[in-house]
């Protein structure tokens, strides 16, 4: 497709409607709008400009002279004013979609784009700047950080969502662009369902249990819990990052049915998951006064479920918990399945146990607060599940991949209710990993030995080692002719294009020696009568598992792979 066409298809799919960027400031609502006004022979607004010249006064000078409120009332009135002067494109205040009134009135007469940055991001920029109103006096960094903290979950409600990163603007304009003309989060907004739902059940017998994809539902979690296990006490378990954006919603809505025990918050990181993290925090939990029918609640991403779910396990001989996921990767795979361990010097999830969920609650409006490298990181458990099993899947990833990075539409909840169906199905043919799911662990053989290798840091995040690990199978399944030629450049090409590493070099921090790296590969909870287990591929979607692959072609393997 030429730009001319791309412009064209854009323009015919958004019609007499105008765009409307909102997100905070510094996010590029005005330096994006006018290069994407002008590609789209479309006129620019500024609302901002609008309230000064209307008021004859700066914005400063209004919230110095009047207040805040006094200016969100002659925002709201500017705003519904220029919605009704048709196709263009308006940049609005920070705070202007927060308003209900406001943010309705954009829903039913526009098509909205959120301009989501990164709080770094954020700060070089209107650091530049002594125009900000709300950042003037304090720390203007924390004050930043509690508006990402109340926003950044109204303004994902937008009908598209885009990562304003640090790089030329055009390139942006071109994504929002392309976006709008192939559909991908780019139809009118009458045609997006307003709150993508979905249920997928994990079928265990006397054990199973329901996942519940939803946009939102974090405030209703108390009362979802209520109905389903009655007058339970609930101890939730999360760590500093995900309490400092989300905690208090969840126990509010806990203390609204009476649930509510106490939070126990850990240090966020794999390495919590230690014995010491375990014996404190189930300690804690026991203080709490959780007993053999209350509830642990895991609150967090893949690291609290796992050490918490471990906790909920040997607590009292097993005590029921429910996963409340908050990271991308949590929600298509950690939650799900009945895993949880802890790390050891030998290795990763070396000690755990299988302890199934009882209910696990995945609201998609947590993953606006998530920083970007851990949405990618979680997106290569997504992309697994096409890679291991469904290349139609894969395939649909390949032409969407921007649509579920989105956080707010129908892309996002589909890519994770097809991988958590994906997940379910092998879990219920084999719940403890006796046969086909070790198909899960496609990529996590290399993967696990590469994160060993850097000492569970923030060098290596799971979700990375597991694409790189992804790549290296698909790499050696070609070198052993088992799989088609180019396979594994177009699993490459597309886990680049999303961002992630694809090569061991790809990780800062010095050069990895072969035989380490086969050392620590011996750890895998996978060896079996000392030989490697490997899930390699036939094809994409086409993944078996085998212990054929001799160590010394393994070494001479991760030879090449480390210099490549």
């Amino acid at each position: 497709m030429t730009e001319a066409e791309a412009i064209d298809l854009a323009k015919k799919r958004i019609g007499k409607r105008p765009i409307v960027l909102v997100g905070l400031m510094g996010c590029g609502k005005s330096s994006v709008g006018k290069r994407l006004a002008f590609k789209l022979s479309l006129p620019f607004v500024d609302a901002d400009e609008e309230i000064e010249r209307a008021a004859a006064k700066t914005i400063n000078d209004i919230f110095t002279d009047h207040g805040e409120e006094h200016f969100r009332d002659g925002e709201r009135k500017v705003i519904a004013r220029l919605l009704g002067n048709g196709a263009q494109v308006l940049a609005t205040g920070g705070g202007a979609f927060i308003h209900a009134e406001t943010r309705k009135r954009v829903k039913d007469t526009a098509f909205s784009i959120w301009l989501r940055a990164e709080l770094p991001v954020l700060m070089r920029r209107v650091m530049k700047r002594d125009t900000r109103p709300l950042l003037r006096g304090g720390n203007p960094e924390a004050t930043m950080q509690k508006l990402i903290e109340a926003r950044y979950p109204i303004y994902a409600e937008a009908d598209m969502t885009v990562e304003s990163r640090d790089e030329p603007h055009d390139i942006i304009v071109n994504e929002i662009i392309t976006r709008l003309a192939t559909g991908a989060d780019g139809a009118p907004p009458t045609t997006l369902e307003a709150n993508p739902s979905k249920t997928v059940h994990v079928e265990l017998g006397d054990r199973s249990y329901d996942v519940l994809i939803t946009r939102g539902v974090l405030r209703d979690a108390g009362a979802l819990i209520k109905a389903r296990f009655g007058s339970v006490k609930c101890g939730v378990v999360t760590d500093e990052n995900v309490a400092r954006h989300h905690l208090t919603t969840l126990e509010n809505s806990l203390k609204a049915e009476g649930l509510f025990a106490g939070s126990v918050v850990m240090k966020p990181g794999e390495a919590t998951k230690s014995f010491r993290n375990l014996a404190d925090l189930s300690e804690r939990l026991l203080e709490l006064g959780l007993e053999r029918g209350d509830l642990v609640v895991p609150f967090g991403g893949g690291v609290i479920g796992d050490l918490a779910g471990f906790a909920a396990g040997i607590l009292r001989r097993g005590v029921r918990f429910v996963q409340i996921p908050t990271s991308l990767l949590a929600q298509v795979d950690s939650s799900v399945g009945g895993k949880t361990g802890i790390n050891t010097p030998q290795g990763k999830n070396l000690i755990g146990v299988f302890h199934q969920p009882s209910l696990v609650i995945a609201d998609t409006s947590v993953l606006t607060t998530l920083p970007a490298r851990e949405m990618r990181a979680g997106y290569a458990e997504v992309a697994k599940y096409g890679l291991l099993g469904d290349a139609e899947f894969f395939s649909w990833l390949e032409a969407h991949w921007q649509s579920v990075f989105g956080n707010n539409g129908p892309a996002l909840t589909t890519a994770i209710e097809t991988s958590v169906a994906a997940k379910a199905a092998i879990v219920a043919r084999d719940e403890t990993e006796t046969g086909d799911r070790a198909l899960l662990n496609l990529g996590h053989t290399f993967g696990h030995a590469l994160e060993a290798w850097t000492g569970y840091s923030d060098r290596l995040l799971h979700g990375e080692g597991v694409a790189i690990g992804m790549c290296m199978a698909f790499r050696l399944s070609e070198e052993l002719g088992l799989c088609p030629a180019g396979t594994s450049a177009r699993v490459t090409n597309h886990l680049k294009a999303v961002g992630l590493p694809t090569r061991i070099a790809d990780i800062p921090g010095g050069k990895a020696d072969a035989a380490e790296l086969l050392r620590l590969m011996g750890q895998d909870k996978k060896v079996k009568a000392g030989k490697l287990t490997f899930i390699l591929v036939r094809d994409i979607g086409q993944a078996f598992v085998t212990r054929d692959v001799a160590p010394e072609t393994v070494l001479d393997f991760l030879g090449r792979e480390i210099s490549r």
